[in-house]
């Protein structure tokens, strides 16, 4: 029997009623031929019946499948500098789990989970050759960089990023300290790659958040905020997407921008996790059974859909900060310092990294103009002995911060990245660069981040030390720094052939070189992937 739903008309316009004495022919034909159609028919009700995909099926935001949507969000509750707001997630994570559970089309479990990357910690720290030279000093993590290396539980924080700990996240959404981004972008930069990197091997997806400022004169510009933020995602060694939370805000009519002492208000709270869904879901927020308001769902879907097709920056980036790129292409490379022994080191350094390179030369020279002078940056000890100041003598002025004592510093210097003490001490990697930026001394002064390397020489197995002897820092660390300084101010890399055997001293030299050029790249151009180098 045919089922009803099935059409006749088309079945019966197959047959020959006019050629009836091949009655038994046509009955045959038209039996072969409605089969035909009916099995095409039960195939057309089978396509219209089949239930439309969830909306988890369709994205596939439970990227590992096991039944959970796990977000955590990492952000700073306190800002580097005392004056300006900090971005806090808590608020988000709220309105995003209220959209997420409320949302019937979502039909996974839900998770969202905020830490808050801040840390402070009172450590002793040992200044100058002489081991009873001890001061106790607050150190603080504010920099997502400071987070990543901050010793105490560092073991478990990289678990827990890579998804190995109770929560095996999909995705992990990455804030920073507003004052951070706008001043020292790529100090920012680099420390948004290392997370992601992180996250990417326990497979989850990393998302960063395009803020926004509080008080756009302490800092810098949305759409700053904008091209810092997709620059470090594009120019990630592993995939970033972004969720542009910022531009949703900036597009916003004045009257839904409510004014609050917190930062994000309450309207930017729901707008940044409304972005952060809308990201993952290409849905309109408005959607979800959670009414927040619906104007500014709708404001922030398109927003974050006009997003995804338009170009967020052009161009070579330059930026005037501490960690800007130099342009020196002269083969004598001339400098002058004031000639104490961490400085000669980092020159020997710099002079290994050189050799490496026919046609180029070091040159200390007395001359009135000279490409750089180096010297320490603290003012807290000798500081008769900094880095000098002179654009009409010095091309550049670099300075560093001196290592901490041997007897504490393997370990004080990797809770010195960001701060310790007063906002104003710039015994710090960060300490140094903002100290230059509040002293007006930019264009010309440029930060080594000594700390950023010796950390990163750790992880990558390369140091067990950052000293060569009670006082002076390790050669490679010398050798990482002079790369770093080469990059710097040329734009170059010269690593030659890579070592076989990776357990010699001579490959661990070549790794602290590359080490150097690749943080410098990053600094200078937002870019975690940097090219290769010749």
């Amino acid at each position: 029997m045919i089922p009803k739903s099935y059409n006749y008309r088309k079945i019966g316009n197959n047959c020959n009623w006019f050629l009836l004495f091949t009655i038994i022919t046509f009955f045959n034909a038209c039996s072969k031929d409605n089969t035909s159609t009916i099995e095409g028919e039960e195939e057309s009700i089978e396509e219209e019946n089949t239930e439309s995909p969830t909306i988890d099926e369709k994205f596939n935001v439970d990227i590992n499948q096991d039944g959970t949507l796990n977000i955590l969000l990492l952000g700073p509750s306190e800002s580097i500098n005392s004056s300006v707001a900090a971005f806090s997630l808590e608020p988000v994570a709220e309105q995003l789990t209220s959209i997420l559970t409320a949302d019937t089309k979502v039909t996974t479990a839900v998770n969202v989970e905020y830490e808050d990357t801040y840390r402070a910690k009172s450590l002793t720290v040992g200044l100058g050759s002489d081991t009873n030279n001890l001061f106790e000093y607050t150190h603080y993590a504010h920099s997502l960089l400071q987070y990543y290396y901050w010793p105490e539980g560092q073991t478990e924080r990289m678990s827990n990023l890579k998804g190995d700990n109770e929560k095996d996240w999909d995705y992990v959404v990455i804030a920073a300290d507003p004052y951070i981004i706008s001043k020292t972008p790529g100090f920012y930069s680099l420390g948004v790659n290392k997370i992601a990197t992180k996250v990417s091997e326990g497979g989850a997806q990393p998302l960063l958040l395009v803020l926004w400022p509080k008080d756009e004169q302490n800092t810098a510009s949305i759409s700053d905020f904008e091209e810092f933020s997709y620059r470090s995602a594009e120019g990630s060694q592993v995939e970033i997407e972004v969720a542009p939370a910022g531009l949703a805000w900036q597009d916003l009519s004045s009257e839904l921008k409510d004014e609050q002492t917190t930062h994000p208000s309450p309207n930017g709270a729901y707008l940044t996790a409304a972005s952060i869904y809308s990201q993952l879901y290409d849905q309109n927020p408005s959607t979800s059974d959670y009414t927040y308001n619906d104007i500014l769902a709708d404001a922030v879907f398109q927003s974050v859909k006009h997003a995804k097709t338009e170009t967020h920056f052009s161009g070579e980036f330059n930026y005037n900060s501490p960690f800007q790129g130099g342009n020196v292409n002269d083969p004598i490379i001339r400098y002058n310092h004031t000639g104490t022994s961490s400085e000669n080191g980092i020159i020997g350094g710099l002079n290994w990294v050189i050799s490496k390179e026919g046609g180029t030369e070091l040159q200390r020279d007395g001359a009135p103009t000279v490409h750089f002078n180096l010297g320490r940056a603290n003012t807290n000890f000798e500081a008769n002995k900094r880095y000098k100041i002179d654009a009409s003598k010095f091309e550049y002025s670099i300075g560093f911060p001196m290592q901490d004592g041997s007897s504490t510093g393997d370990t004080s210097m990797l809770y010195g990245i960001d701060k310790r003490g007063s906002q104003s001490e710039n015994g710090t990697d960060l300490g140094v660069a903002l100290y230059m930026i509040r002293e007006n001394e930019l264009p010309t002064a440029r930060a080594v981040p000594i700390r950023a390397l010796y950390a990163q020489m750790l992880e990558l197995n390369i140091a067990d030390s950052a000293y060569r002897d009670n006082w002076h820092m390790s050669r490679d660390l010398d050798r990482a720094s002079g790369s770093y300084i080469y990059t710097l101010l040329t734009g170059k890399c010269n690593l030659g052939v890579e070592p076989t055997d990776i357990s010699s001293a001579a490959w661990r030299s070549w790794r602290a070189h590359k080490l150097g050029y690749e943080t410098a790249w990053n600094l200078m151009f937002l870019e975690g992937k940097v090219p290769e180098c010749n």
